[in-house]
């Protein structure tokens, strides 16, 4: 096998491994809607931004827990320069999600979804700057497509440009730069034990949010208790815990720096097409023209993205014509 078919082989294990992330992902937003709504049921009140710090605080908990149990070599791997990949990780992931988290208290998922989905955007333009040198035009031609589709998947966003509106476009920005990190830091250091790190980081930062929180809702021990063992709260958290986080983060962390940052972000915006798939499942949502007009926009951007480049390097591996012999 030639060079270029084996580095071909390795991009396409790792497009398939980030496309599995994105399936993941969007479970997991079917999850995180059970679990907000669980105090309800199990405590029979509203607890607030309470129940969501718990469950970020026990879902990378329960992950760093299970990897240092179940992968020796993620808690062996742990240094110096792991602990500040992890630091730099972690601490994008933790206020990304909290950007996002305080973002939706003032607009609606519609809104939310599309704001996150620039990430594409972000990370193509913060690619071109930090590389000076702008990604591949079939890339931008699908970050913009993977952008439209998120945008317009859940139907027309309604936009006024608030705080919330500001904080979910700085949550973006934060995700792009993730995306950034990751590539450089996992082509660095070891991924599985910066994985370890990653979440360990995100817990410990996000303590301080749940004693806050909870001294704000007056949340007392019983309640807590009552929470996180009904079955509306522990079933989602223990699969983001353990699909959504374990799984997914860490095959994010192995195979997204065998591909392009820009494609990587291309393909992880596959995720809501997931999470409305999933979400008409269960009943939840119903198919809809927006979904065929967004989800189609998300799919063509990553056939773009996927074959502009493949085509690319075939056209430069291909001998060059000969001239014909006289008198032939």
């Amino acid at each position: 096998m030639s060079a270029a078919n084996r580095q071909h082989s390795i991009e396409r294990k790792a497009a398939l491994a980030l496309l599995a992330v994105t399936l993941v992902w969007g479970l997991t937003f079917v999850w995180m809607k059970q679990a907000i709504d669980a105090d309800d049921a199990s405590v029979g009140r509203d607890l607030g931004l309470f129940t969501i710090a718990l469950f970020l605080v026990l879902r990378f908990g329960v992950a760093a827990l299970v990897l240092a149990l179940t992968v020796p070599s993620a808690r062996r791997g742990l240094n110096a320069r792991v602990w500040l990949g992890g630091l730099w990780l972690g601490g994008l992931l933790f206020c990304g999600f909290v950007l996002q988290m305080f973002g939706l208290e003032g607009v609606s998922p519609a809104v939310s979804a599309f704001l996150t989905s620039l990430y594409v955007v972000f990370t193509a333009l913060l690619s071109a700057a930090v590389a000076r040198k702008a990604p591949h035009p079939v890339l931008i031609l699908g970050a913009l497509l993977a952008t439209f589709g998120g945008a317009f998947i859940g139907g027309p966003p309604q936009l006024t440009f608030g705080l919330g509106e500001w904080l979910t476009v700085g949550c973006a920005l934060v995700f792009a730069g993730h995306i950034l990190a990751t590539d450089r830091i996992t082509k660095n250091v070891a991924p599985m034990p910066v994985t370890l790190a990653s979440f360990i980081v995100v817990t410990a930062a996000s303590l301080p949010l749940l004693v806050g929180f909870g001294l704000g809702a007056h949340v007392g021990g019983d309640e807590v208790l009552q929470l996180v063992t009904h079955r509306t709260f522990l079933i989602p958290l223990l699969g983001s815990s353990l699909l959504a986080t374990v799984v997914a983060i860490s095959l994010m962390n192995v195979f997204q720096r065998e591909l392009d940052p820009v494609r990587a972000a291309i393909l992880y915006a596959i995720e809501p097409v997931w999470a409305a798939l999933i979400s008409i499942g269960v009943g939840s949502d119903s198919f809809n023209r927006w979904l065929w007009i967004g989800g189609g926009a998300l799919l063509a951007g990553n056939v773009i993205a996927e074959l502009g480049p493949l085509l690319a390097r075939r056209r430069a591996a291909a001998p060059p014509d000969r001239p014909d012999r006289e008198g032939a």
